[in-house]
């Protein structure tokens, strides 16, 4: 089974006591004058490729000129804590310009795997992706939400949160469904914004968890 590191990202940023959906996207439609939207269909050409061996050998024909082969490859060799190798994919891709490198880089240097830990690095990474990634706001907003490496911004957390719950980040709406309901992060009780959240959890969205970073 696939384990990809936004999994791990998940659990190291993980709010405490609070319960966790991995978070859906619905929120990748890239249009045809998009940065990203030929590169990312040619990686998902890879991405369909049912086996891992055949799948990698996919990836590394484009390597050098595909960034999101570049992410996916980081990712994988991360799991495999290849580290070395992640870094160098990674590095790449961000040096190309792609954002969504950002959170992978992010959950290394938080963590210490493969470089020093850098809690400074971690953070600026995902504020630098927060506004285009919603799963980086919402891995910054606990950062704000609970004083981690900067001083606690109560107002600066919700932000991201509502910022990654309105695309579609289930953890994000959860945690809004939580702290509306007791009043929590210096938010009044709103039943209002309870039931909205909620809602949105009920949804039925289809499933493309992880796509960006997905092997």
């Amino acid at each position: 089974m696939l384990k990809p590191i936004i999994l791990s990202i998940s659990a190291v940023f993980l709010f405490t006591a609070c319960s966790f959906k991995i978070p859906s996207f619905d929120w990748f439609s890239f249009s045809d004058s998009d940065k990203y939207a030929d590169i990312l269909q040619e990686a998902d050409n890879c991405q369909k490729v049912e086996n891992e061996d055949s799948k990698l050998s996919c990836y590394r024909n484009i390597e050098n000129t595909n960034s999101f082969a570049q992410i996916r490859l980081g990712t994988y060799y991360a799991n495999k804590k290849d580290y070395k190798s992640a870094l160098k994919y990674l590095n790449q891709a961000k040096q190309n310009d792609n954002i969504y490198a950002n959170l992978p880089l992010a959950f290394l240097y938080y963590k210490g795997e493969g470089v020093q830990k850098d809690l400074n690095k971690s953070f600026e990474l995902l504020k630098e992706s927060s506004d285009i990634d919603p799963t980086a706001a919402y891995q910054l907003s606990r950062f704000y939400l609970q004083g981690i490496n900067t001083k606690i911004d109560n107002e600066k957390g919700i932000e991201l949160l509502n910022f990654a719950a309105s695309k579609g980040v289930s953890a994000a709406q959860e945690i809004l469904v939580n702290t509306y309901k007791n009043g929590l992060f210096e938010q009044p009780r709103d039943q209002k914004k309870v039931e909205f959240w909620q809602n949105k959890l009920k949804e039925e969205v289809e499933d493309v968890n992880h796509k960006i970073y997905r092997l």
